[in-house]
């Protein structure tokens, strides 16, 4: 199978963000010279947001997040060109953008106001005609998908451009826009919902593109494969190219068919995260997880993977978990303030879903913890309900302690305050959990941290800064390696288990060096994947690596309630959606030829065993002794006779 299938839901969603930018930037580029009017407007209907607004944001600062820019491909050189500009971008009320283009930094200073009446202002010409051009390709292709559409009001938020507009627009004659321009410039951004901050705030939906060209929905509008009504094209062209596909279709219908089962879930919230067309940058900003851990989920209020504090500063860090499910008091209260759930609530069988969960540690099902709770849960499934049926010989559920490697885990390291859960559904159990990863922080490395109850609250200690103060005798042991598996030089111990979230292994090269690792180790080793597709990916990998297997993915039912959405399909992905465990290629079963021995060498071998005791030894010796007295008398019974 190709990668391009696979891609969707592994890509840095930060870089996807800039691709798609980049793309629409790149076909309004293209397509400004070719129309310079509106005329053609009047024919699109009319957009479902009551207003658009023309905003100016100040790009002068520092380039973010440069690295994982050049990780991509692009180059500094680049984005020096915008360097001293700023960027005027159309979105609709609710902050989805439309489109945007840039400034020059002296823009503002080229408006001549006592001049524009009599059309000789240049400067302030040239940014209408920038403004014009701009919402024309923003009702012809609007960078946040959908049909072509005209908008019903427009909206600025600076002062200058503001007047400018009011200047140009009601100037005699002046035919080259046609808009109903409200008459107070914003203050401030002003969402559709009034419930929201009331700062600006960016609406990012998910973006579909081809499968072949990865052509974005604004260029042209995709079309979904016929047949499994999975995959997205821009035209027949591509579809008739992807040759690939034929081998596959069949299969993403009936992942596909699965669609039902990922989506039942208790919650109340339910039918909106788990809606094709869900945006979870607006489902964060709706419920304000902006802070703490949700920092992981969210692409707009911080980038996921970069370094989240300097090095010098870890402790910073440390203390970051302190509040690891801000604002969710009602949850931080249970969760990390709260007793243990009562003896009456103790568990007799192990929980199999989120009602169960949720009833027993009392939260309401209209709580959004979930997300952030769902891979502590996973391995608790994992070593509760998968092991025991796969692996009866290890009676995992009798084990007094459980040494779990975590492999490539990046997201989970961020968020430990939440794999106390473990402790509290396993109270029984210590756990020791080893993150070994090779895009940590430089600063992690050959980390030990201590997760316990001090004083009744959930912290993360530093083991080499571990205080003298009474803390619960229950504890969770963390252990942090920044490398990858099969490059780990420290002794380590052997594993009782072995968990991966979100693994890619077809496009993560350094899987060839691990699963061979894990094959000689012969460990369980269980994965949790966003979709179907990724796992039965994951076969070629194992059988190529190791000439193993990997299992048929099974549901996870603690899976992550925030469904994936984009790419180039629309199958039902959710994190931690689907685990398969890896099936090791069986040991050689070489047929040696035994050696003939006779009775009295069997014997001798068996008395002079290193590995019996002294009464063993002596009491072969004497079955020997009697055997040879035994064989002594038969054969002079045989000569008398």
């Amino acid at each position: 199978m190709e990668q391009k299938e696979v891609v969707c839901g592994n890509r840095d969603p930060f870089l996807e963000f800039a691709d798609t930018m980049a793309q629409w930037y790149h076909s309004f580029k293209t397509a400004r010279s070719k129309q310079r009017n509106m005329t053609n407007s009047s024919k699109y209907p009319l957009d479902g947001s009551p207003y658009w607004i023309v905003h100016v944001m100040d790009c002068t600062g520092p380039v973010p997040a440069v690295g994982r820019l050049k990780r991509a491909g692009i180059r500094l050189s680049e984005l020096k060109k915008f360097y001293e500009k700023s960027m005027l971008m159309v979105t609709d009320a609710s902050g989805l953008p439309l489109g945007f283009d840039t400034l020059d930094e002296e823009w503002s200073s080229c408006t001549c106001f006592k001049e524009l009446a009599r059309g000789m202002c240049s400067g302030a010409m040239t940014t209408f005609c920038k403004i014009v051009d701009l919402l024309q390709r923003c009702m012809d292709a609007p960078m946040g998908g959908g049909t072509p559409r005209q908008f019903r009001r427009l909206k600025v938020n600076d002062k200058i451009l503001h007047r400018l507009l009011q200047q140009l627009l009601f100037h005699k004659g002046n035919k080259m826009l046609d808009a109903e321009l409200w008459i107070h410039r914003l203050k401030d951004w002003e969402p559709l919902n009034q419930e929201r901050p009331s700062a600006f705030s960016l609406r990012w939906p998910p973006i579909h593109y081809c499968n072949i060209c990865k052509s974005r929905s604004f260029p042209s509008q995709l079309q979904e494969c016929s047949q499994c009504q999975a995959v997205f094209y821009c035209a027949d062209k591509c579809s008739l190219a992807d040759s690939e596909h034929e081998h596959w279709c069949a299969k993403m219908a009936t992942y596909m068919g699965h669609e039902g089962l990922l989506a039942d879930l208790p919650f109340n919230y339910a039918v909106e995260v788990t809606a094709e067309d869900f945006s979870l940058e607006d489902f964060l900003c709706k419920n304000k997880l902006v802070s703490s851990y949700w920092v992981h989920w969210s692409l707009l209020v911080r980038s996921p993977q970069p370094k989240i504090i300097p090095a010098d500063t870890y402790c910073i860090w440390l203390e970051g978990h302190n509040k690891a499910y801000e604002p969710l008091e009602q949850e931080a209260d249970k969760l990390m303030f709260g007793p243990n759930p009562n003896n009456r609530l103790s568990l007799k069988k192990p929980l199999v879903s989120w009602h169960q969960y949720y009833e027993w540690r009392s939260l309401s099902l209209s709580s959004v913890v979930a997300p952030l709770l769902s891979s502590p849960l996973s391995i608790y499934y994992i070593v509760t309900s998968l092991v025991p049926k796969h692996f009866p010989e290890l009676h995992i559920l009798k084990k007094q302690s459980l040494r779990i490697h975590m492999l490539e885990s990046y997201k989970e390291f961020h968020t430990l305050v939440t794999f106390w859960e473990l402790s509290v559904l396993l109270p029984h159990v210590n756990f020791e959990l080893v993150f070994i990863c090779g895009h940590l922080p430089s600063w992690c490395d050959k980390m030990q941290l201590c997760i316990q109850k001090v004083n009744g609250r959930v912290t993360v200690t530093d083991l080499s800064q571990m205080p003298l103060q009474k803390a619960d005798r229950r504890s969770i042991t963390v252990r942090v390696y920044r490398n990858f598996y099969h490059k780990l030089q420290e002794p380590e111990p052997e594993p009782d288990l072995v968990i991966g979230f979100k693994p890619a292994f077809l496009l993560n090269d350094s899987w060839f060096g691990t699963l061979p690792k894990l094959q000689a180790l012969r460990v369980p080793a269980f994965f949790c994947e966003i979709s179907e597709l990724r796992c039965e990916s994951s076969q070629e990998v194992m059988n190529k690596a190791t000439g193993g297997a990997v299992s048929p993915p099974t549901i996870n039912p603690f899976h992550c309630p925030l469904r994936i959405n984009g790419g180039d399909n629309k199958l039902p992905r959710y994190s931690n959606g689907f685990i398969f465990r890896l099936l090791y290629k069986p040991l050689a079963n070489i047929q040696h030829p035994l050696p003939v021995i006779s009775s009295r060498d069997h014997t001798q071998a068996l008395f002079e065993s290193p590995h019996l005791t002294f009464k063993e030894r002596r009491a072969a010796g004497l079955h020997c002794r009697h055997k040879r007295a035994k064989m002594t008398k038969r054969k002079c019974s045989t000569v008398f006779k």
